[in-house]
């Protein structure tokens, strides 16, 4: 499941550069590729719990089931994979695009 993930990520991430070079729309190419960078490691906190304060991750922690923890850190792994490709070519584009601004 972490190759399939991380495969869609680089196709999209590729089908997205290449829309940006055909069409020279850059403005659309980065919004793309940042949403596809940020989205799933948003759920991925969501899912692990990252954005509940101490006694909410407490209670979590004691009433857990060892299936659906087990499930969701699969599907966080997934999502980290699926994010990887768009946020390293997403951190290379605002850096290209800093370097030849000025």
């Amino acid at each position: 499941m972490k190759k399939k993930s991380f495969g869609l990520g680089l196709v999209i991430t590729l089908s997205t550069l290449i829309y940006g070079v055909s069409s020279n729309n850059w403005e659309t190419t980065v919004k793309i590729i940042a949403f596809s960078a940020l989205l799933p490691l948003l759920v991925t906190g969501v899912l692990s719990g990252a954005f509940v304060s101490g006694d909410r991750n407490r209670s979590n922690y004691h009433t857990k089931v060892d299936r659906d923890e087990a499930s969701k850190n699969k599907w966080s792994i997934s999502l980290l994979m699926f994010s990887a490709p768009n946020a390293i070519s997403l951190l290379v584009i605002v850096l290209i695009a800093m370097l030849t601004e000025s």
